[in-house]
């Protein structure tokens, strides 16, 4: 299948749907930032679009530039969207970046959504823990924020080591 991440959300506990909303909003702003200081820096993006299409997309959308884009990462514009099924009827999310150049950005987007939500957010990805520090570095630097981390319900495959007789 390629290098591919996956996320999903979890609705929130009664009660604290505003809460969750918000913070969800403070992600979406901050990923736009990190995307927006990246393609500034770097070009590589394709651009990007942050609350553009209110009503029919008004979230993120990143991807890379030419030869070196792939899969679009899209976060929706409000949180309890992302609860709902898409046009094929999953509930899932997932971005199949093939390791291309973007996929600092993506990773760096996911750290802040795990962050933000670490109880409605989860994430599982073909990557190693390794491929996830440029993200953190980043997310960290562009925000300002050392307090960031890689949280450890983000689920990576670590390789297995083979020990060789020899």
């Amino acid at each position: 299948m390629g290098y591919t991440h996956y996320w999903s959300f979890t609705a929130p506990k009664r009660g604290e749907t505003a809460k969750i909303e918000k913070a969800y909003q403070k992600a979406i702003k901050e990923c736009a930032t990190i995307a927006r200081t990246y393609y500034l820096a770097n070009g590589g993006l394709s651009g990007f679009s942050a609350h553009t299409e209110v009503g029919k997309y008004g979230g993120l959308k990143v991807n890379g530039k030419g030869d070196l884009s792939h899969e679009d990462f899209t976060m929706r514009e409000y949180f309890k969207q992302n609860l709902e099924p898409d046009s094929f009827g999953n509930t899932g999310n997932f971005c199949k970046t093939a390791r291309k150049p973007y996929d600092i950005v993506v990773t760096a987007c996911l750290i802040v959504l795990t962050n933000r939500l670490p109880n409605n957010f989860s994430v599982d990805s073909d990557g190693y823990t390794d491929d996830w520090q440029a993200g953190l570095e980043l997310a960290q630097r562009i925000l300002k924020n050392k307090k960031l981390t890689i949280p450890k319900n983000i689920r990576v495959y670590e390789p297995k080591l083979k020990l060789v007789k020899g």
